[in-house]
């Protein structure tokens, strides 16, 4: 068997039809048929069900079974061209959210070599999508959030700061004049988010399952920059980690919840992951600089 046959297969579990098949890969009806033959004689099985021409392909159990392996040799053989390719150019792709670029990679930048850069490429990504990308091998490396546990068995993951969530506001916001205000006393209020592909989303969307709200969320982005910009011109106020840097105009309200999420960063890559010498001495530079610095100032 080879990986174009596992291909035309799998898109034939998927579209359930040779024709569609062959022309999502500009080849005809025969070569699709011919391939699945092929794939099924070398296993000695029938992995189709061929009552009916005109009607939807149906797979075999041995054909569920195929379909499952198939899917992991291909994720396998995706994640082999991108490590290769990564390491043959002694490279580091590493994704990072906004906020993390923006507030915490400077203060680690200037630690480092200048001539480590050009071995950096840069995705920019909420930490959510970034740990899906890290997974799949389209990053190397990524700097991520992640709530209280960190749960990706195939991730080495070095946390290197914990911040708190608070309620960002205007500072002519009536709400400044509380010390500290408990989450369900905000139901009536207008919130501005970031979308779901960042950590402040999965936080904010806990806190109103805690506290059985239905959150009036009047503004979604993927930009801090945005969000921040919302608050001050009073469209709504926000959940952010304390390690969010506020413009002038912008407070923080502490929550008095006793269960908040807490806004957790780390290092992380793939265990099974093979760096090049460079690429190990870079990711091992990257952790330290991390590590040296006193997130808490």
């Amino acid at each position: 068997m080879n990986i174009k046959e596992l291909q035309y297969y799998l898109a034939l579990t998927e579209l359930k039809s040779f024709s569609q098949v062959a022309t999502r890969f500009h080849v005809s009806q025969p070569t699709i048929t011919a391939a699945i033959q092929r794939l099924e004689r070398e296993l000695g099985t029938q992995l189709l069900i061929r009552a009916n021409p005109h009607l939807p392909v149906e797979l075999t159990t041995t054909g569920q079974q195929v379909q499952q392996h198939a899917q992991k040799i291909l994720a396998e053989t995706q994640l082999m061209r991108q490590e290769v390719a990564h390491t043959t150019a002694d490279q580091l792709v590493i994704g990072m959210p906004p906020i993390i670029e923006i507030n915490y990679f400077p203060r680690v930048a200037s630690q480092l070599p200048t001539t480590l850069f050009n071995q950096i490429q840069p995705v920019s990504q909420g930490s959510l999508a970034a740990l899906k990308s890290l997974q799949n091998g389209q990053l190397d490396l990524a700097v991520l959030a992640y709530l209280n546990v960190f749960d990706a068995p195939a991730i080495q993951l070095t946390t290197f700061d914990t911040q708190a969530f608070s309620i960002i506001i205007a500072t002519d916001d009536p709400l400044v004049q509380a010390a500290t205000v408990h989450f369900k006393d905000l139901r009536e209020r207008q919130f501005v988010a970031l979308k779901d592909n960042f950590v402040h989303r999965q936080a904010f969307r806990q806190l109103c399952r805690q506290h059985h709200i239905r959150p009036n969320v009047v503004f979604e982005s993927n930009e801090i920059g945005s969000i921040l910009n919302m608050i001050r011109n009073h469209m709504g106020i926000a959940l952010l980690s304390n390690s969010v840097a506020l413009p002038i105009g912008l407070t923080r309200i502490t929550l008095a919840d006793s269960e908040v999420p807490t806004f957790n960063v780390g290092v992380a890559y793939r265990r099974e992951m093979q760096f090049s010498p460079p690429q190990a001495a870079l990711r091992s530079n990257l952790i330290a600089a991390f590590q040296s610095v006193d997130w808490s100032v």
